[in-house]
């Protein structure tokens, strides 16, 4: 497969933006293709026949709202616990560490670097193209995870985190390479990038329920050596049993994980919607379907509800 060569540019500035941010303009490359045969030209065995070429695979991801496909200008019905009708003006999110789990045990899947959507062990995935009402995002869309596995590798689950890596989260989306560029995804240095952004605006309301997923609490200065830790990391683990890449589709449905929360009344306090606010009134259901428990910061992945399978 060849993936297409676009640039992940910088999108409107985002809540604590830290400035304007250039796009990403390496050019992405192909998923290897797997030889098999034996020894010969392009073969990578002996005599002996089977190929120790490695698996490439590509994990598709689609957003939905209510079982409904996602796209930009559409308004849905029956959102949320109030009905409520509505469109989403940004929709996307960050995973990392991706693993197909095996009949043996978990098998890390070594991503592309691409240099546009995927970065280490870290994937942006992008739902929305400025169409419409989500005019704060950009025109290319990213739905799928590419990498490679060893040979012999046969998949039984999916298994990946929601987020950012530590290591990457508190640096400046000013100077990061893409797909860390994006302001509209960063807090600032010390709080981190958004993992994940999904915006809701109700029919006829004067302010937004915005879902920013992000970590809190983090203490340190990164012009001074850096952020060492943060009180809530909320980094969620995300387990798909009986998932095999090669038919299936993570589905990331935004009517799910705001199923508990109505989205048609005046905010109570904090941040409009869940900015991940630890005093937020209207976090708690959302983090419950993310599986964390606002109160103690502890996770519960089972009671996630963001990603199902087809």
């Amino acid at each position: 497969m060849v993936l297409a060569s676009v640039a992940c540019g910088d999108d409107d500035a985002g809540t604590g933006g830290s400035g304007a941010s250039g796009g990403g303009t390496a050019t992405g490359t192909g998923g290897s293709t797997t030889s098999t045969g034996g020894g010969g030209t392009g073969g990578t065995g002996g005599s002996g026949g089977g190929t120790t070429e490695p698996i490439a695979l590509e994990i598709d991801f689609a957003a939905q709202v209510n079982g409904a496909a996602f796209q930009c200008g559409t308004v849905y019905d029956g959102v949320g616990m109030g009905n409520t009708s509505g469109q989403l003006t940004d929709f996307r999110l960050y995973v990392h560490d991706l693993e197909i789990l095996t009949a043996e045990g978990a098998v890390p899947l070594e991503l592309e670097q691409d240099g546009v959507w995927q970065l280490e062990s870290l994937a942006l995935l992008d739902f929305e193209d400025k169409a419409g009402a989500c005019a704060n995002g950009t025109t290319e869309l990213n739905t799928s995870v590419r990498g490679e596995v060893p040979a012999g590798t046969v998949p039984v689950g999916l298994r990946f985190k929601l987020g950012v890596p530590f290591e990457l989260n508190h640096a400046d989306a000013a100077t990061a390479p893409s797909p860390l560029n994006l302001t509209a995804l960063f807090w600032n240095w010390q709080g981190g990038y958004k993992f994940l952004r999904a915006d809701f605006m109700a029919s006829g309301a004067m302010m937004p329920f915005n879902l920013h997923l992000g970590s809190t609490g983090c203490d340190g200065d990164p012009s001074t050596g850096g952020v060492t830790t943060c009180d809530r990391p909320n980094v969620t683990t995300i387990t798909l049993d009986s998932f095999d890449p090669t038919s299936d589709t993570v589905v990331v449905d935004y009517g799910a994980v705001i199923a508990t929360s109505d989205l048609g009344v005046p905010d109570a306090g904090g941040a409009p919607g869940c900015m991940s606010g630890m005093t937020d009134p209207e976090c708690p259901a959302v983090f419950q379907n993310l599986g964390i428990d606002m109160m103690t910061g502890t996770l519960d992945p089972s009671l996630q509800t963001l990603f199902t399978s087809n």
